[in-house]
């Protein structure tokens, strides 16, 4: 494949919840590598009485396994760094790790969360700011590109629930996801555990009612061959943002 996109989440379910009909979309191209890193396997979170709590672990790595062959992930790089625990770490420790994961299979393109996490999670927090450094301090820089998923303001004036939000005029990709719906949705579905926190997002999903999975999917480019952005032309291609 000749093109690389490295996702870099904190928690299985982070790359269906935020991004899973672009990877649904770039796996159909068939041209493109998706690899994913997930710094915790979410031992912290609710079992939903799908198993024990001391089963959690366990039981998410598999839900994420399932969601990511319904997605297309080429590669799944899963970490045991503690979830909720990221902003302890000894310092420049995450981003090192995934650093070393740039250089490994050298992303044209890296996703990750913006640095107010969209939900506010010092996880997602976290994880944004060492991809970052990463990035900043990879020898590939010049050769990657970096986005923050996003939420536009004007979008989350319709959602019944606080995210934060980006500033529709820092969008620089917005991403038809409408034929995918349903591969989110099934994905969705394989994490068990979190049903709470899909009801919460996504109404009536679980049942197979798609009313309240969002049609598009944005993000702001931030780095560009290792240079700042400052504005772009809007795209609908992580590979074709123009810079202005």
């Amino acid at each position: 494949m000749s093109r690389t996109v490295l996702f870099a989440f904190a928690h299985p379910d982070d790359e269906t919840f935020t991004c899973g009909g672009s990877i649904a979309r770039y796996a159909d191209q068939g041209n493109t590598r998706l690899v994913l890193y997930c710094a915790t396997r979410g031992e912290a979170g609710k079992t939903a009485g799908v198993c024990a709590p001391e089963e959690l672990g366990d039981v998410r790595t598999e839900e994420l396994k399932r969601a990511g062959e319904i997605l297309g992930l080429d590669r799944i790089i899963l970490r045991d760094h503690g979830d909720g625990r990221l902003k302890d770490l000894p310092e420049g420790m995450l981003s090192r790790d995934i650093g070393s994961v740039i250089e490994s299979i050298k992303p044209d393109v890296i996703i990750t969360f913006p640095p107010h996490g969209i939900s506010g999670h010092p996880d997602h927090r976290a994880i944004q700011k060492a991809a970052l450094q990463a990035v900043l301090e990879s020898d590939r820089r010049a050769f990657t590109s970096l986005y923050y998923v996003a939420i536009p303001k004007s979008v989350t004036r319709t959602m019944p629930r606080p995210v934060h939000a980006t500033d529709d005029e820092q969008i620089t990709a917005a991403i038809d996801v409408t034929p995918y719906r349903r591969r989110i949705a099934e994905a969705l579905r394989q994490h068990r555990t979190q049903k709470a926190s899909i009801e919460r997002v996504f109404p009536g999903v679980l049942e197979g009612k798609l009313e309240q999975l969002r049609r598009k999917e944005y993000f702001q480019l931030v780095i560009h061959r290792g240079q700042p952005v400052r504005g772009t032309t809007r795209s609908d291609d992580w590979f074709r943002s123009e810079i202005i």
